[in-house]
């Protein structure tokens, strides 16, 4: 029986560093001229998901890690010397829940996201449409940043708490009217049952 530790150091072998590095490689010659702005010495890790990165702007020294997922439609500022760790969310976009379908519908709404200089996010963090990160910022792992950060603050997630509530009226009405959102918030079309 294979333990679990010893499945991961099966599955990233020499052969599999080798080809990450490539990768990585070819992120660095390709990716700074899809950017809004790209500073000097900007680090991306293969894999890594960037969408629209020319609404991003990137400062000196920037590195984004392995698995991070980054949707800058909305516009994105990262400062120099921001360093992100692995699997990192950043959203600029969101669905609009108060629109024409459940649970929302096609149309987006965009907020740019601003992180300072200086600012160490930790792995697996999300970062949600609107918020902004001070300078000398370090936001711990796991943590959901749905507000803004001052400078210096070091930040971990609350425990759950309701933010606030849809409107009953809305969406007790869409609901009667059978108008629910498929994929990318397209309307769904539901086949009527014979």
């Amino acid at each position: 029986m294979t333990s679990f530790s010893g499945f991961a150091l099966r599955l990233i072998s020499k052969t599999d560093r080798l080809r990450l590095r490539i990768m990585d490689r070819i992120y660095a010659d390709t990716w700074p001229a899809r950017f809004g702005m790209c500073g000097e010495d900007v680090g991306i890790r293969y894999p890594c998901t960037i969408t629209a990165p020319h609404h991003a702007k990137l400062g000196n020294n920037v590195r984004i890690n392995r698995g991070a997922y980054i949707r800058a439609e909305g516009g994105l500022t990262i400062g120099d010397n921001t360093h992100i760790a692995r699997n990192v969310t950043i959203y600029t976009i969101n669905h609009d829940y108060r629109g024409d379908a459940l649970p929302y519908d096609e149309g987006l709404i965009k907020k740019p996201v601003v992180i300072g200089e200086n600012v160490w996010i930790g792995i697996n963090v999300t970062i949600v449409p609107g918020a902004s990160i001070g300078d000398g910022a370090i936001i711990g792992a796991g943590s959901v940043v749905a507000m803004d950060v001052p400078p210096l603050a070091i930040v971990g997630s609350a425990p759950l708490r309701i933010l606030k509530y849809r409107d009953r009226e809305h969406y007790e009405h869409l609901k009667a009217a059978n108008r629910f959102g498929g994929e990318d918030g397209k309307l769904y079309r539901k086949a009527a049952k014979a």
